[in-house]
């Protein structure tokens, strides 16, 4: 395992003692992180409240962060520990109303990113990063609960179908509304009409599917626009770029 630099993760100090709990926290003082530190970590998240997570990570980065005993081996007992932090941060960003599929997709990333872990370095910087992250997504969240069920059907079904042809028929035959009175109510409440709404949010993906180094083409064909030269005329009309620009600005 390699050495950390920054911050101390307080693990069991011999292998060859009883690995009980119990047992290792009378013999050497190991204990988890106090629950009302958890709690209010979790609550910022929940809560998409930006100071009380910069609170809370501040006053927990300073002291030595305790994970109790996960694994024999080092490098999975930081590994299982980040998971178990990542899994009880998501549901709490669920529970403070971000998307179920984006929630559990952003899990899935995330859990495949600290498999690569090695040291308490990269851990504490990822998993400070994604907590932000998370704050940010929940606060995006709080717009949408605003809105009426309907629409809200309507964002969730755009949203899962992106890779589709999604045809606003198809958006009100889901919703159960006829496809003048969705389009209705969804320009009053979100201040866009289905159709460009359904139009940003591909562009929005195609930049995510760029950045993973798909070429123009890959992507026209994943997000069902109807040739390559749509899509990339769409793309230069909403980002100023075209999508071989854009990527070669972000090498």
């Amino acid at each position: 395992m390699k050495t950390d630099k920054k911050y101390e993760l307080s693990q069991t100090p011999s292998s060859k003692v009883p690995h009980e709990t119990l047992f290792l926290e009378r013999e050497y003082g190991v204990t988890h992180l106090p629950f009302k530190v958890e709690l209010q970590l979790c609550r910022a998240i929940k809560e998409g409240d930006d100071k009380m997570l910069e609170s809370v990570l501040s006053t927990t980065l300073s002291d030595k962060i305790v994970t109790g005993f996960l694994s024999k081996n080092p490098t999975k007992q930081l590994r299982y520990w980040c998971i178990t932090v990542i899994s009880t941060a998501i549901h709490y960003a669920i529970l403070g109303g971000l998307d179920e599929t984006d929630a559990y997709n952003l899990s899935d990333q995330y859990i495949q990113a600290i498999d690569c872990f090695e040291t308490t370095d990269e851990c504490i910087d990822y998993l400070s990063s994604k907590a932000r992250e998370l704050v940010k997504l929940v606060q995006q969240s709080f717009k949408i609960s605003q809105v009426s069920s309907p629409v809200k059907k309507a964002l969730h079904f755009i949203h899962v179908h992106l890779h589709e042809n999604i045809k606003v028929e198809d958006v009100a035959l889901h919703v159960g509304l006829s496809k003048d009175y969705l389009s209705h109510i969804f320009l009053i409440e979100t201040g866009s009409t289905l159709h460009s709404y359904i139009l940003s949010q591909k562009l929005v993906e195609a930049k995510k599917l760029l950045n993973a180094s798909k070429t123009s083409k890959e992507v026209s064909y994943i997000l069902c626009f109807s040739n390559q030269a749509h899509f990339c005329a769409a793309f230069k009309k909403a980002f100023g770029l075209t999508p071989s620009q854009y990527q070669l600005n972000i090498k």
